[in-house]
């Protein structure tokens, strides 16, 4: 569904791929990247970050401000603002940006 184009620990540049059968589904003809997937990518690329597998325990706060299309918004930014990793959980909040216009606000709790 994305792959990592660059950027760094804390603000991981991402580009979406609109041809991916989940775009498919949701929604033909104005593709919308799933609340769902969007926590999802958020795990892996914290999981890539802290060296290793992490499924969310808990969603603190979660606000999707808009809509994240492959179409017309394939290139986001997720930045990790806040990163709390323990043995037990990793905390995460942080921001999905597309330039300049936010997309996402999250913080969420994940654990292996």
């Amino acid at each position: 569904m994305f792959t990592v184009t660059g950027g760094t620990l804390d603000k991981v540049a991402v580009r979406l791929n609109a041809s991916h059968t989940i775009y498919q589904a949701h929604f033909p003809g104005n593709p919308i990247t799933p609340g769902v997937c969007i926590v999802q990518m958020i795990g892996e690329l914290l999981g890539d970050r802290c060296g290793r597998r992490l499924s969310l325990s808990k969603i603190v706060n979660l606000k999707f401000v808009a809509p994240i299309s492959p179409v017309e918004t394939p290139d986001i930014v997720v930045d990790f603002t806040s990163v709390d990793d323990t043995t037990t959980e990793c905390k995460a909040k942080g921001t999905i940006m597309a330039g300049e216009q936010l997309l996402t606000k999250y913080s969420l709790v994940f654990k292996e």
